[in-house]
C-alpha cells in the first residue's frame, strides 16, 4: 500500500475535502500509475506547469488528466485552481471535462526537467546574487562576457527567452538609428564619449540577445513579436549585419539560421524585393546560414539564388541588378556554392583564417589546447570589417558556413582567456567599427560594391594558397 502520509496543500477547507476524497481513491489505479499520481501529488509546481501550458478551454473548471489512454484513463481530475478532486479507473469515463493526454503530460514534465537542472546550473555557476551581476554585465560590460558567463546566463533561457527576444528587437532599432547617426557625426567632443561607449555596450548587448532569444528557436514568440510587421521578419539580423562588423554578423545569421524555416518564405522573398545591396549581402547572410543547418532546405535556397540575379519585384531591386548587375551575380553564386562545400573544408578555412592571428614562425608545443581554442574562436570575435571588399566579404560568408551548426558559446572564450585579452575600452574602439561603413559612404558606394574586386588569378582570400578560379570562384 502506497505512504499517504501526505502533508495536504489544499489552503482551504473545500481543499482538504478535494485532498482526502483523491488519496482515498488511489486504489483504483495500478501501481505503476499510483506512483505518478503521487508524484503530480507531491509536484506542486510541476501541476501548474501542466495546467497553464496544455492547451485548455477557458473558464474550465475541472481538468482530466490521463495516465494512460486518452478515452479509457485512467485520470486524475483537478480543479484548474490546482486542487486534486478524485482518481478515475481504466474505463470510467472523464466525461465532458477536457483531457489532458499522457503525451502532454510526459512532454511538460520533461520541459520541467530541463528547466530545474537549468536553473541548478545557474545557481552552482552564478551564486545566489551572480544572476543580478551577469544580467547587468550583458548590458553595461558587454564586451567582457566570457563563455561561462553566457553559459550561466542561458540556463535562464527556458524563462526568459521571450524577454531576450523582446531586448533583441527593441535594441535592433536603436542600433538601426545610431549607427547611421555616429557615423555622420564624427565628433571629438569628451561629452560625445558617453555616446560611444553606450553604442559600444548596445553593439555586444544586442549580439547578446540575439542568441539567448533565439537558442530554443521559440518561433511562436517570434510570429508574436513581429505579427503587425510581417515584412520586418526577413530583417531579423540586419541591425547586427548592419554594422558591417565580422562577430555582429555571424551572431545575427546563427539567430537567424536558428529560427529557421520560420524565417525561410520571408528571407527568399526578400532577394527580390531588397532596396540595397547592402540589404542583399544581409539576405544572403541569413539563407547561407539556414541551409548550412537545415539541410532539407538547401535544394529550395540554392535554387532562390541562382534565380535571384535575374529577379526583381521592386524597382529598387531592379536597379542594384543594373547597377551592380556582376556583383549581385557573384555573391549570389559563392553563397550556393559554400552550401555544396563538406563541413571540414569549411573548417579548414576557419583554422587557415586563425592562424594568421599567430606568428607562423614561433615555437608552440603539439596539440596545445589554448592554441586550438584561439585559432577557432578569434575569428569569430573579430572586430574587424566584414562587407567592404569582395575578399573581406568571402571570409564573413566562409565564417558563417562555419558556424551556424555550432552552439552559441563558441563566440566566447573561456573566462581566463577573455579576461587576459579583454581590452579596456576608448572612444577609438567604438570608431574602429563604425569606421569602415563611414569610408564606404564617403567613397559614394555601397559596402560591398567592390565585391568582384578579386580577380580570377588571384589568391583566394579564405588562405587554401590556390587561385581563387580554382577555389571558392568555381
Amino acid at each position: 500500500m502506497a505512504d499517504l502520509s501526505l502533508p495536504v496543500r489544499a489552503s482551504t477547507q473545500a481543499g482538504v475535502q478535494h485532498a482526502e476524497h483523491f488519496l482515498s481513491r488511489l486504489d483504483r489505479l495500478p501501481r505503476s500509475e499510483v506512483d505518478l499520481a503521487l508524484e503530480l501529488y507531491r509536484d506542486p509546481e510541476l501541476l501548474r506547469a501542466v495546467l497553464d501550458t496544455a492547451t485548455l478551454p477557458e473558464r474550465v473548471e475541472r481538468v482530466a488528466i490521463s495516465l494512460d489512454d486518452p478515452v479509457q484513463g485512467p485520470f486524475l481530475v483537478v480543479t484548474r485552481s490546482g486542487h486534486f478532486v478524485t482518481c478515475l479507473g481504466r474505463g470510467m469515463r472523464a466525461g465532458d471535462l477536457p483531457i489532458v493526454t499522457r503525451g502532454e503530460l510526459d512532454a511538460i514534465s520533461r520541459k520541467v526537467a530541463r528547466l530545474r537542472e537549468r536553473m541548478d546550473l545557474a545557481k552552482q555557476l552564478g551564486g545566489e546574487r551572480g544572476h543580478a551581476r551577469l544580467l547587468r554585465r550583458l548590458l553595461v560590460a558587454s564586451d567582457s562576457v566570457s563563455r561561462e558567463d553566457f553559459l550561466t546566463v542561458a540556463a535562464w533561457e527556458p524563462l526568459l527567452g521571450p524577454v531576450f527576444l523582446d531586448l533583441y528587437l527593441a535594441m535592433g532599432r536603436e542600433l538601426s538609428l545610431q549607427g547611421p547617426m555616429l557615423r555622420t557625426r564624427r565628433s571629438r567632443r569628451a561629452q560625445d564619449e558617453e555616446v560611444l561607449h553606450a553604442y559600444w555596450n548596445l553593439l555586444h548587448a544586442a549580439g547578446h540577445m540575439a542568441l539567448l532569444g533565439a537558442i530554443t528557436a521559440d518561433r511562436e514568440q517570434y510570429v508574436s513579436l513581429t505579427d503587425q510587421h510581417k515584412g520586418a521578419r526577413a530583417a531579423f539580423s540586419y541591425p547586427l549585419t548592419g554594422t558591417g562588423v565580422v562577430t555582429f554578423i555571424l551572431k545575427g545569421a546563427w539567430a537567424a539560421a536558428r529560427l529557421g524555416k520560420l524565417m525561410l518564405p520571408d528571407y527568399k522573398r526578400a532577394l527580390a524585393e531588397d532596396v540595397s545591396f547592402f540589404e542583399l549581402l544581409d539576405t544572403l547572410f541569413a539563407l547561407l546560414a539556414i541551409g548550412t543547418r537545415a539541410k532539407n532546405t538547401r535544394a529550395e535556397i540554392v535554387k532562390a539564388l541562382h534565380a535571384a540575379p535575374s529577379t526583381a519585384r521592386t524597382p529598387q531591386a531592379k536597379r542594384i541588378r543594373e547597377v551592380m548587375g556582376r556583383e549581385v551575380q557573384l555573391c549570389c553564386e559563392v553563397t550556393a556554392q559554400l552550401l555544396e562545400v563538406p563541413a571540414e573544408e569549411i573548417e579548414a578555412v576557419v583554422r587557415r583564417i586563425g592562424e594568421r592571428y599567430f606568428d607562423p614562425g614561433a615555437e608552440r608545443p603539439d596539440d596545445d589546447p589554448i592554441h586550438e581554442e584561439l585559432v577557432r574562436t578569434l575569428p569569430l570575435m573579430s572586430l574587424t570589417d566584414g562587407i567592404t571588399d569582395g575578399k573581406k566579404l568571402l571570409v564573413s560568408l566562409h565564417l558563417i558556413a562555419a558556424t551556424a551548426r555550432g552552439a552559441p558559446e563558441q563566440f566566447y572564450l573561456p573566462g581566463e582567456l577573455a579576461e587576459a585579452l579583454h581590452q579596456p575600452w576608448t572612444p577609438a574602439t567604438t570608431w574602429l567599427v563604425l569606421d569602415p561603413l563611414l569610408k564606404a559612404e564617403q567613397a559614394g558606394r555601397k559596402p560591398g560594391a567592390h565585391a568582384a574586386s578579386i580577380g580570377r588569378q588571384d589568391p583566394c582570400p579564405c588562405g587554401s594558397g590556390r587561385k581563387f578560379k580554382r577555389c571558392c570562384g568555381k
